[in-house]
Parts: C-alpha cells; structure tokens; sequence
C-alpha cells in the first residue's frame, strides 16, 4: 500500500474509533442517572414508610420521658437535606420541675387539713371597730395635745375666729391651716398603724392577734390562705389554713391599708364589708380572716 493510500483510510478509522466510543460513553452516563434515579426514589419510599412510625416514636419519647427511643431507625442519609425534616424537641433537665397548676382552697385543705372557727356576725366586727374608735379617738386628742403644747406643730392664733372671717377667701391663709391639720392627721395615722400593728403581731400565748375592741368581743384575726365553709352548723363555721398569727410586716400592712383606705374612701368603705365571710377588701388582700377566738381549734379535712 502506498503512502498515499494509508494518509487516506488513517482519517477514517480514526473517526469510526471515536464514533463507536461515543454511543458507549452515552449509555454509561445514561445507566448512572439511572441509578441515582433508582436510589433517590428507594430513599423517598422508604422515607415515606417509616415517617408515621417516627412520629409515634417522638410522641412516645415525650410521653415517658425516657432517652430510649421506641423505633430504631437505621436509614441513613448521607448528604441529604430535606424541607420536611422534624427537628427532635429538646430533653428536660432531669432537675427541671414542671409548674403545678395552683390548688383551690377545697384541695388545698383535703391535702394540708384545716382548722375550724366560727365567723363572727358583722355587727361583732363593727362594735369591735367603733370600741377601737373610741380608744383611739382619746389617743388622737393626746397626740394633738402633745404637738400643740410641747413641739409647736399647730400655731393656735391662726384658727382665732376674727381671723379666719377676715381672711376666709384668701388661698395662702387657707393652706397653711389645711398643711399644719395635714401634718398632725399623717402623724395620727403613722401612730395608730404602729399600734394596731403590734397588737395584731403579738398573739400573747393565744392563735391570732386582736386589737382592745377585738379583744373584748371575743374576736381573733388569723391567717387565711384557704376558707371552706362548713354545712350543716347553726353557725357559721368554716375551715381555714393556715390558720396562723399575724406577722409585725403582715399587720402593718394590714393596718396601712385599713386607715388610708378607710380616710380616702369615706363613706365608700362601708362597701369592703360586703364579701364572702365577712371579709373585708384589705383582709383579702392580706390574707387574713377575722373569726371567733377558739383556744384549741380542731384541724380536720373537708369532707
């Protein structure tokens, strides 16, 4: 063969080479996608097989608590990333303590028990209130006395009756009586809180403090958390917890709200005595209770 000839077939078996190397190469990239077709679709039925068991396996784990899981699932995905992936709520703190719902005042003494006293009709509480009145009253004029006389906190010649009808429509005269009435009123107060407080705070041997107008009717004022009423008693009885005395902070309080709330309200406080077992809005919010002195209470559960 000539050198002509063999230029001329070198070009044609060349090209038939490359002509059958590609058909090759096509199906063998076909056949690939193929398989990861084939693969992809084994991983999505397979996920959509066992994803309801997954979630009972998640509601299970949250239901017991454990760290076991119910279903074990050895399907693993490499490098894959789904949309609808559920993330796994995270694990209480073995130390964490859930939050009880708050108890009624009935669970409450079925649980700790109670003690059992009688409320006082109203017109107790308000023959005790008018005798502490008195009392104090006869302790206002002492105070006024001994801020007139010793300390000057009230200048006498201002209230003389020629002055105030020649000055009666000028302001600046005006507010100087009301501030001098003012200050004495707020000092009256401050001592009758003070007071009240500590006959209240110290029981003396006995459940319950009580101011002299409590004391002479035979009325105790206890700690009430709980209150659940007693059927069946001619009186009316109830069953309370804690039923303890009255701390100093607890009775100043008690006592604050009591006078200022009574002076600002007037005559609208004569309404706090218009809740459940006689309770008044300050003994309410205080947690207190006003009942019948009783030396040795009987604590039981309700029924």
């Amino acid at each position: 063969m000539s050198e002509t000839e063999r230029l001329e077939t070198s070009p044609g078996e060349n090209s038939s080479g490359d002509t059958g190397d590609r058909p090759a190469s096509e199906r063998e990239a076909y056949f690939q996608a193929l398989r990861l077709w084939i693969q992809q679709a084994q991983m999505y039925q397979n996920l959509s097989t066992c994803f309801p068991y997954y979630m009972m396996s998640l509601q299970g784990m949250q239901n017991n608590q454990t760290n076991v899981p119910l279903l074990n699932n050895n399907y693993q995905f490499q490098g894959q990333q789904f949309p609808f992936q559920v993330p796994i709520p995270p694990r209480p703190a073995p130390d964490a303590q859930v939050p009880l719902p708050p108890l009624s005042p009935a669970e409450v003494i079925q649980r700790h028990g109670g003690y059992e006293y009688v409320i006082p009709p109203l017109y107790k509480r308000l023959l005790a209130e008018f005798i502490d009145f008195m009392l104090l009253f006869v302790l206002k004029l002492i105070v006024t006395f001994i801020a007139v006389d010793m300390f000057d906190i009230i200048d006498l010649d201002k209230f003389d009756i020629y002055k105030i009808s020649e000055n009666y429509d000028d302001y600046k005269y005006a507010m100087e009586l009301t501030s001098e009435i003012l200050l004495l009123e707020i000092i009256y107060r401050l001592i009758v809180c003070l007071l009240e407080a500590y006959c209240l705070s110290s029981a003396g041997g006995r459940v319950g403090g009580t101011t002299p107008g409590k004391g002479l009717l035979g009325l105790r004022v206890v700690t009430a958390a709980a209150v659940v009423p007693v059927e069946g008693r001619p009186r009316e009885t109830v069953l309370l917890y804690p039923g303890r005395p009255l701390t100093f902070t607890v009775s100043l309080i008690r006592s604050l709200l009591k006078n200022f709330l009574i002076s600002l309200l007037f005559p609208l406080c004569v309404i706090l005595f218009v809740f459940r077992f006689n309770r008044t809005g300050y003994d309410l919010l205080c947690g207190v209770i006003v009942v019948e002195e009783n030396l040795y209470p009987p604590r039981r559960h309700a029924p």
